[in-house]
């Protein structure tokens, strides 16, 4: 294959001549040797000046799919997408080749069965000794792969790019870059911030502090960082952010810049802060204790404790039975009471409890299921009043008045 290739090359004499005149540093073998070795590694195809393929070598006929004799004597525009062939500038990339001016470029080719393949290559005129344009070799290297696999991580990050906060570092934290996700939770314009440092969205304090020098050192070695933090957007306005901070390494395995991806939780944080707050008042006025779906407890406070008289490690693990009579823990009515919650049904009554020391108390309470954001009960909170007093004067009053 590669004999008849060298044959459809200029002469050596030619070549010698243009080598000399251009004060080569290459004979005539050693060219030839250098055009072997290109095809033994690089899709080669020769075309006339108007773009008549003359021939081609195994790499780049397997690159295409094509057989030789598919090929030659046909137009190079049979590699190109219907219609590419009549715009002018195809024709413009034909005429500036017979000029003798090169081309290099990566290109998009349809091969046999209209397979899209994708090309690096460099479209080489070849001149005789008098400076004429005799034909056009192009050296070919089939990048597809490469080229389909940018487009999926283009792809991926586009799609990231609409839903997360995107903004990139310097390994130091000066700001390189930020997409208007972050630009919109921060309140900045990307003037505001491009080249200042990543500081500026933190407290003064955390910004001279050892934990923040040390933040950044470890980004700048690569190591990964994620978290809830707290920042600051334009005006001091508090702004929680769930990020991750990526450091992003050169093909040497060298970190050179970091890119954090984040989603503003403010909403979530106070919303938090809120259930949080009002869930720690009532546990101060009331009697609470949670339960797995069948009754067994899993946790307890101590205005409950207290009411029954038990520390938290004499009940944890144990069953809600403790706190009834034998008669009722065995009964169908109380099967059913768990069964009933376990099943999402809320239940609230005054009810009859047993103290540790085998006192009865009575309570106002209610039993609530806890859903999980598909809407299933994943646990029990009970939330109760000690009535003991009011029941036993509200018994006395009643035994008088008979």
């Amino acid at each position: 294959m590669f004999d008849s290739f060298l044959q459809r090359l200029p002469s050596n004499s030619e070549k010698i001549s243009r080598g000399a005149s251009r004060g080569s540093r290459f004979n005539s073998t050693e060219m030839e040797l250098i055009l072997a070795a290109l095809d033994k590694s690089q899709a080669v195809i020769q075309f006339d000046v108007n773009g008549n393929i003359l021939n081609a070598n195994e790499n780049f006929l397997q690159t295409l799919g094509y057989t030789l004799t598919e090929v030659v004597g046909n137009h190079h525009s049979m590699f190109v997408e219907q219609g590419y062939e009549s715009s002018n500038e195809y024709k413009d990339f034909w005429a500036t080749l017979r000029k003798g001016e090169f081309q290099a470029a990566r290109y998009k080719r349809i091969g046999k069965g209209n397979k899209e393949v994708w090309i690096r290559a460099s479209y080489n005129p070849i001149l005789d000794k008098n400076g004429n344009v005799i034909k056009i070799i192009k050296f070919a290297t089939d990048i597809t792969q490469q080229v389909l696999e940018n487009a999926d991580f283009d792809g991926q990050i586009k799609a990231i790019n609409k839903v997360q906060a995107i903004i990139e570092f310097e390994l130091d934290g000066t700001i390189l870059n930020a997409n208007e996700n972050f630009l919109n939770t921060v309140g900045y314009s990307l003037g505001e911030i491009k080249g200042q440092h990543h500081r500026m969205f933190v407290e003064p304090e955390l910004a001279a502090s050892q934990e923040y020098a040390k933040f950044w050192q470890d980004l700048a070695i690569g190591k990964f960082q994620a978290a809830q933090y707290k920042r600051l957007g334009k005006g001091g306005r508090e702004v929680w952010i769930q990020a991750s901070y990526n450091p992003i390494f050169d093909p040497s395995g060298k970190p050179f810049k970091i890119v954090k991806y984040a989603t503003d939780i403010t909403e979530q944080i106070i919303q938090t802060a809120d259930f949080s707050g009002q869930i720690s008042a009532i546990g101060k006025a009331q009697a609470v204790i949670e339960f797995e779906l069948d009754g067994t407890i899993m946790n307890a406070n101590e205005n409950f404790l207290n009411a029954v008289g038990y520390s938290l490690s004499e009940i944890k693990g144990q069953h809600h039975r403790m706190f009834v009579d034998g008669n009722y823990a065995n009964s169908a009515e109380y099967k059913n009471f768990w069964e009933k919650l376990g099943h999402g049904e809320f239940d609230a009554a005054e009810y009859k409890r047993i103290r540790k020391n085998g006192d009865e108390i009575w309570i106002q309470a209610s039993y609530n299921p806890i859903f999980d954001p598909d809407g299933k009960p994943f646990k029990v909170v009970k939330y109760a009043t000690d009535i003991t007093a009011q029941v036993v004067a509200r018994e006395k009053a009643s035994r008088v008045g008979a």
